[in-house]
């Protein structure tokens, strides 16, 4: 599989989706998660999902590797290929090795996704041995030299420590460390800064830019602080609902946003730049429930710029102007009433 990985991913796309859909057995009918999202990495890539929480970014993350537990969910895409084979073809040993060799997952919170039982060392070790078939000394050996990497002090002393004896922070390079451990074509970050200080997330965000200088590795990466997708991303997706409502080249999302939507995620942002409001800026309301979704524009109700035709059918994610910038809006599309303004 990686030797095919890296001739597709010289070729062209690493990783190409579309009209991916993640369906959840609700009570008497299923509930959509995910809607219709289309993404496309090359090497070196970092593409951002921001939005609220509840929108849909982690599901999107999980169905990408197809980890949506098959009891509860039902992942759909017209197109889902990684290195140019397609992922839901995949027999359960070549979705294995991939998730192993080429895919690398970086859980939202370490704590839980660690095996609180097994040493660290092991955790790390483990898929060293079976994906690039190392003996066990020579594993462990690696795995020294990937805890000292992503900045464990005396790693070797530290193997033999089970999670709960590392910091949040260290549970999270200890994550990291697994993620690299085989050189991925793809690394998978789901929110990797969350609820740590701003310090040890300045270290993650280096460590991780440095992977991708080094490896060439892409980086899907999750998070809810815009702050942080702005000075890591190179592309940005923005999701609300289920659906991407906007996307766009990281600088044209920041200066140039084209949905309302950004709108208001940008301006509820503290700036230090200003003289401090009284009250902060927020998103009146609360995002939608999936059962409530519909078939109009998500935003609507939260909208301070709706009108008649936001009740209608939704607005498709239609090109703006500037370089890929595609945005989900009728108010911003050419001649609509919010042109102007955007």
């Amino acid at each position: 599989m990686s030797a095919e990985v890296a001739a597709a991913s010289a070729a062209g796309a690493l990783l190409r989706v579309r009209n991916l859909t993640v369906r959840f057995k609700g009570a008497g009918r299923d509930l959509t998660a995910v809607d219709g999202v289309d993404l496309e990495l090359g090497r070196g890539d970092i593409v951002g999902l921001v939005g609220e929480s509840g929108c849909g970014k982690s599901v999107t993350m999980m169905a990408l590797s197809l980890l949506v537990p098959a009891s509860s969910g039902v992942v759909t895409a017209d197109e889902l290929s990684f290195g140019g084979v397609s992922v839901l073809d995949m027999s359960t040993q070549e979705l294995r090795n991939l998730r192993g060799r080429d895919l690398g997952f970086i859980f939202q919170n370490p704590l839980h996704s660690l095996n609180p039982l097994l040493p660290i060392g092991i955790q790390i070790s483990e898929g060293l041995e079976q994906h690039m078939q190392l003996s066990r000394k020579a594993a462990t050996a690696q795995t020294v030299d990937l805890l000292a990497r992503v900045g464990i002090p005396d790693p070797k002393r530290r193997l033999r420590d089970l999670p709960h004896q590392f910091s949040g922070g260290m549970c999270q390079r200890v994550m990291i460390a697994m993620a690299i451990a085989c050189e991925p074509k793809l690394i998978l970050a789901d929110e990797p800064t969350t609820a740590l200080d701003v310090t040890i997330q300045a270290q993650i965000l280096e460590l991780l830019g440095s992977i991708v200088s080094e490896t060439g590795a892409s980086i899907i990466f999750v998070t809810h602080d815009l702050g942080v997708a702005a000075g890591f991303c190179n592309h940005i997706h923005v999701m609300y609902a289920g659906q991407i409502v906007e996307s766009a080249p990281v600088d044209a999302v920041f200066y140039e946003p084209r949905t309302p939507y950004t709108w208001g995620l940008l301006n509820s942002v503290a700036r230090f730049d200003q003289e401090a409001p009284e009250t902060l800026p927020f998103i009146r309301g609360r995002p939608p429930n999936p059962h409530e979704f519909g078939t109009h524009c998500r935003f609507r109700a939260r909208c301070d710029y709706a009108r008649q035709a936001c009740a209608g059918p939704g607005p498709d994610l239609l090109p703006r102007p500037g370089r890929q910038h595609l945005a989900r809006c009728f108010g911003t599309e050419p001649s609509g009433w919010l042109e102007a303004r955007s």
